[in-house]
């Protein structure tokens, strides 16, 4: 267009290039990506302290993306950013690590057992199908609880299904591609790799941790009874506390720009709303944080949007926000923005962003994110109603760009024939009718033609003979005598507002008020804005009225999560069941979920983060992830009671080697799932807005399932097997031998 079609004078710059966006946004997850592997690999060389073990398990995380990747390709879907940011490495290969943190121990006991010459020319094979069956059997359940955990994600609709569904995919296809490794590709790397020498070297980190985990362990069984009554105060605050969550939809994207609308009277010439425009552009442009401003008055080219001169809608593009000096925050901005623009006498503003803008749109039909529509078919009444609703609104702290949507508020001039007065005067309805016709709205004399165009040619009188009511009352009517009269002697002119714009939803005329939230969370300010709308605001029959807009998808995400989470949890206990065989063990593995529920919550609040849909995809996952370390503590407990239960003390001996023997697994499961979130729940770039929920929500959870699996969770099973000791007391009291039982 600027080199070959437009004059050597004029071309076109480009002010706006969602490419920029969508490169910026993708750069934020591809880095938080690359550091989340560089930190899970760096968790498993330092716990491992084995370059070779560090290798097989880091080789997974590709592997299991790749195999995502092409399942995806297959199924002709494409990873968002939302599914790739909002993957933990950490959950990808947790298995993993068990599989060959098991064998590696397995390796270094029998060195130390026959000698490491003699371990060096021995088969190995047999030990790692033998050992890996075993691990194998947890690892697998593991992953399908955590793949059944993803149901509820599977099962969202609308915007949450487009949004999350890719992160359901994407997650569960990696999952299952790293247990398919993981039973397969890594038995075989083990023996490949780690043939000979296998000696587990002196690891200050982990010796310090054992150390401190074992005193942990003699103090909770010291005072049992103390540990679980504030185990249980934590757990029932703690999931009481969640009712103080504020919630939204999602955390809003910064698009690095502003979509700013200023909506004037509908009685605007254009010339007026042009020169507004430009006032505004200058106060916005004043602002160091603008780059550009661009504006556009009245509805754009295609036609799409159908509004008139009245309506100016600015795309203000900003500086990247780390280069910012004096306003601190985007919300900072936007308040002093709408503060400088208040001096534009009766202008509704409106600030958004520019994807979010059409989005907000295209979800209610109104221009604002949030909407009161009321039904009916009075316009006059409507208005009246939103107007009432409009001040009630005002009083609701949080709620800003407060406006009504008219339809009533363009200038008529109505003109009422008196029939007595025509009949005096001899002066026919039609004669009075074409006169005020021809004279104000113009009439066709006759057509143009131009080549193959054909053009109606109107008269109508020069704009000086009908300004204003004065002018158009000495409109001269013929009478049938053939006198003139003057229009204002047989009829009454007035001027009123009339409708400008019939707005219909459902085929139904509406009016609406429309607002936006900043400084508070959606759930309670919209839960406080129907309490008093519908207290306050009463429709005669015929009439409704109705919230919609964003939060809407909040309040179908939530349901829909009411209703799938529970049959996903029916669906993971029944796994368990089938596992262990029995109530008892499952439930006790099920306890873990509370305790990562109120990990989750606890992060929440002290992050300053509000319960989103994104959190709650977080809350999901845990379910899964945090059940792992529970099944993989049950069955060493119970695998050491097992071989020890005729000895004395046989039950505590056996938890307490069950817990130095899998702390190192446990603690390396948790510390890969935190901190391979860590760059995601820390991260303020662009593009990391939704998925920080979700990073936090799993962090915090981690961090109270492992606590619990590790400090509480050997007392609760010592509470439910606690008659194994009482046996074994029983038959010595008798004078029995336990081993001959």
């Amino acid at each position: 267009l600027n080199t070959k079609v437009l004059p050597a004078d004029t071309k076109i710059v480009p002010y706006y290039n969602r490419e920029t966006l969508i490169d910026t946004a993708t750069n934020t997850v591809m880095h938080n990506m690359v550091e989340g592997i560089l930190l899970v690999t760096l968790i498993v060389l330092l716990f491992m302290f084995n370059w070779r073990t560090t290798l097989i398990v880091a080789l997974i995380v590709p592997l299991s993306l790749l195999f995502a990747f092409m399942c995806l390709y297959i199924m002709g879907m494409s990873p968002n950013m939302m599914s790739l940011g909002a993957v933990d490495f950490g959950i990808i290969i947790d298995g993993t690590v068990v599989m060959v943190e098991g064998l590696f121990v397995l390796f270094d006991l029998k060195a130390k057992e026959i000698g490491m010459e003699k371990f060096n020319n021995i088969a190995k094979l047999g030990m790692i199908r033998k050992e890996g069956a075993s691990l194998g059997k947890s690892i697998f359940i593991s992953k399908i609880i955590i793949i059944l955990a993803l149901i509820p994600i599977f099962a969202f609709q609308g915007v949450a299904g487009k949004l999350f569904s890719p992160l359901a995919y994407t997650l569960g296809l990696a999952l299952f591609g790293a247990l398919v490794y993981t039973l397969t590709l890594v038995p075989v790397l083990f023996s490949l790799l780690i043939r000979k020498n296998v000696r587990e070297r002196h690891n200050p980190v982990v010796h310090y941790i054992m150390k401190g985990m074992m005193q942990a362990f003699e103090f909770v069984f010291r005072h049992k009874r103390t540990v679980l009554i504030i185990s249980g105060i934590v757990i029932i605050i703690g999931l009481y506390s969640f009712k103080f969550l504020g919630t939204e939809f999602l955390p809003e994207m910064d698009e690095g720009a502003l979509w700013v609308r200023i909506q004037l009277p509908y009685s605007v010439s254009l010339e007026k709303s042009v020169q507004i425009a430009q006032q505004a552009r200058i106060i916005m442009a004043g602002f160091p944080e603008v780059k550009t401003v661009v504006s556009q008055t009245g509805r754009p080219d295609d036609g799409t949007d159908v509004t008139g001169f009245y309506n100016n809608e600015f795309d203000v593009i900003l500086y990247p926000e780390p280069d910012w000096v004096d306003t601190c925050s985007k919300e900072k901005l936007i308040s002093e923005m709408s503060h400088a623009l208040s001096v534009i006498p009766g202008a509704d503003l409106n600030f958004s962003q520019p994807i979010s803008d059409n989005v907000e749109e295209a979800v209610s039909g109104v221009k604002g994110e949030i909407c009161l529509k009321i039904w009916g078919d009075s316009l006059d009444y409507m208005e009246e109603k939103a107007q009432h609703a409009f001040t009630i609104l005002q009083k609701v702290r949080g709620i800003t760009d407060l406006g009504v949507i008219h339809s009533i508020g363009q200038p008529e001039v109505d003109i009422v024939l008196n029939r007595e007065k025509m009949a005096l005067y001899g002066v026919s309805a039609a004669d009075a009718n074409a006169v005020v016709q021809m004279a104000i709205g113009g009439a066709t004399a006759t057509e143009l033609y131009e080549g193959i165009e054909i053009f109606d040619v109107r008269i109508r009188f020069p704009e000086e003979f009908r300004q204003n009511i004065a002018d158009i009352g000495n409109l001269m009517v013929p009478t049938m005598s053939g006198a003139k009269v003057p229009i204002r002697e047989i009829a009454d002119i007035t001027e009123r507002d009339g409708p400008c714009l019939i707005f219909r939803d459902g085929n139904q005329r509406y009016s609406a008020v429309k607002f936006s939230i900043r400084g508070r969370d959606m759930g309670s300010t919209m839960k406080e804005a129907i309490q008093k709308v519908y207290a306050q605001v009463h429709l005669k029959k015929g009439y409704s009225m109705k919230f919609q807009g964003q939060f809407q998808n909040e309040q179908s995400a939530s349901k829909r999560l009411t209703q799938v989470v529970p049959v996903s949890l029916l669906l993971i206990f029944i796994v368990l069941l089938a596992m262990f065989g029995n109530f008892e063990d499952a439930g006790l593995v099920f306890l873990n979920v509370p305790f990562a529920v109120v990990g989750g919550i606890a992060a929440l609040f002290i992050t300053g983060t509000e319960f989103s849909i994104s959190a709650g995809i977080g809350f999901i996952c845990l379910f899964g992830i945090c059940i792992l370390q529970g099944v993989l503590l049950i069955s060493a407990f119970k695998q050491n009671l097992e071989k020890s239960h005729h000895s004395p003390n046989a039950l505590f001996n056996s938890i307490k080697q069950g817990v130095f023997t899998y702390t190192r697994p446990v603690l390396m499961i948790a510390l890969m799932d935190i901190l391979g979130l860590l760059p995601a729940a820390i991260s303020t770039g662009i593009g990391s807005e939704s998925q920080r929920p979700l990073a936090r929500v799993i962090i915090g959870g981690m961090i109270a399932a492992t606590i619990f699996s590790l400090v509480v969770f050997p007392l609760v099973f010592a509470w439910a097997y606690r008659k194994v000791d009482k046996k074994h007391q029983i038959r010595t009291d008798k004078g029995e031998d336990p081993a001959l039982s």
